[in-house]
């Protein structure tokens, strides 16, 4: 899960500061509400259920959110690149397909259900299973 840390630091990354400056200039509750998004519950049951609809959702709701005074459509794709990496996926999408996107979410061009169809069409998993999904190891009998 991408926390609050992980998004400062994606922030100093990307805004070229130190820890302390992304601090004072993000508006924590953004940040946060754009994070947690992607984890809501409903009855019980996960929102979204699938990790490359969690990642759409992050990302959208950064850009939108717009926590940061600049780089937010950046630290958007850092997190969400992260979040795919993490889970057994990868982004094939061209950065001038990821730019023009990202350009038209922010703008609010596309809605949140059509960018999670882009990113959808735009990943593919890797040959690994992502730590949290890997099957049990079993010990062979001697």
């Amino acid at each position: 899960m991408i926390d609050l840390a992980d998004f400062l630091l994606a922030a100093e990354a990307v805004l070229g500061i130190d820890t302390t400056r992304p601090a004072r200039v993000t508006k924590i509750p953004l940040a946060e509400s754009a994070l947690a998004a992607p984890f809501a519950t409903f009855g019980g049951r996960d929102f979204y259920e699938q990790p490359v609809h969690r990642a759409a959702v992050l990302a959208s709701r950064i850009i939108r959110n717009h926590p940061l005074p600049d780089g937010n459509k950046r630290v958007a794709l850092i997190l969400m690149d992260l979040y795919l990496e993490e889970n057994g996926y990868k982004l094939t999408a061209s950065p001038q397909e990821i730019d023009q996107m990202f350009r038209a979410v922010a703008a609010r061009e596309h809605s949140e259900d059509y960018f999670m169809d882009w990113l959808i069409s735009r990943t593919e998993r890797h040959g690994h299973q992502p730590r949290h999904e890997r099957p049990p190891r079993t010990r062979k009998a001697p």
